[in-house]
């Protein structure tokens, strides 16, 4: 049967546990009159007594007992179900590219789950082309994209300025005799995506690549930085990137310089719904991450 008054139920537990309506109304804050009441409409509901009076106070009924063990039960399994639902962490999703993950937020992330303890993050990769999903938000709440910053459907904020470096390892740039940036002219260019940046480079540098300068494209950071150090080509990257490497003499920067670029890691949104409050604090962190000084 269905009890018309939960109410009543609390009420129960309450004086079958004390014993004594005056320290159940006590534990309520209510009235002695208020919870006879609801013991007494229980006990209508139910169609059967409760509790008999004694010289030590209120007992159980055999009836009491029974129904006292099952509230007791049941009462713990939705307090049970209460904790469950208010600890449940709230999932955001972030789209990363693959080196701006390993190089710069792998060892932070301690520091980002102090800062959102409540949240479920979770740290996905993808190949700049977050924005160039049909419905983005399905895939993440929020993303990393490298670029100018320009993408339709999304709303992009710049992390910082970057400086590039041209960079290939020493034993390529002695092969090939590297010293000037003419010099590039004879090399395999690397790179990801397109030739963007090496256009930006060369036209910053005033001077011009060949028509059929050769040329290889890669699917990520990673693997045309593995290229880069096996002397494959000479590539463009952040100089914050590649600064371990640098200093440890895997890669060489022939020209001993950086150049200024357009290019940098935007935080991207998909236009649309807002983000939920969880996803906004995991947001405004990223929005707060700075590169280490190089």
């Amino acid at each position: 049967m269905r009890i018309r008054n939960i109410n009543s139920i609390h009420v129960f537990d309450s004086v079958a546990r004390y014993g004594s309506v005056t320290k159940a109304a006590r534990h309520f804050g209510s009235t002695q009159s208020s919870v006879s009441y609801h013991i007494k409409k229980l006990e209508a509901d139910l169609g059967v007594v409760l509790f008999s009076r004694t010289a030590h106070g209120l007992e159980l009924t055999d009836e009491g007992i029974s129904l006292a063990r099952h509230v007791d039960a049941g009462l713990q399994q939705i307090g049970e179900g209460i904790d469950l639902v208010t600890r449940r962490k709230t999932s955001v999703r972030v789209a990363l590219v693959p080196m701006f993950a390993s190089r710069l937020v792998s060892a932070n992330v301690s520091r980002l789950q102090q800062s959102c303890p409540d949240v479920e993050i979770v740290l996905l990769n993808h190949n700049n082309t977050f924005v160039d999903f049909a419905d983005p938000r399905a895939f993440a709440d929020f993303g990393i994209q490298w670029g100018k910053g320009n993408w339709s459907g999304v709303d992009a904020v710049k992390l910082w300025d970057e400086r590039l470096v041209v960079v290939c390892s020493p034993e390529y740039r002695d092969r090939l005799a590297i010293e000037s940036p003419e010099d590039v002219a004879r090399c395999t260019l690397l790179h990801v995506d397109d030739k963007r940046m090496w256009a930006e480079w060369s036209a910053g540098c005033d001077i011009a690549l060949r028509s059929d300068q050769p040329s290889m494209m890669l699917e990520d950071r990673h693997f045309q930085l593995s290229s880069t150090i096996n002397g494959l080509g000479i590539s463009l990257f952040a100089k914050w990137l590649v600064q371990a490497e640098l200093t440890s003499g895997t890669l060489v920067n022939p020209f001993g310089r950086s150049y200024p670029t357009e290019f940098s890691y935007f935080l991207v949104t998909p236009k649309g719904p807002p983000l939920s409050p969880g996803a906004k604090r995991v947001r405004d962190w990223f929005l707060k991450l700075s590169i280490p000084v190089t």
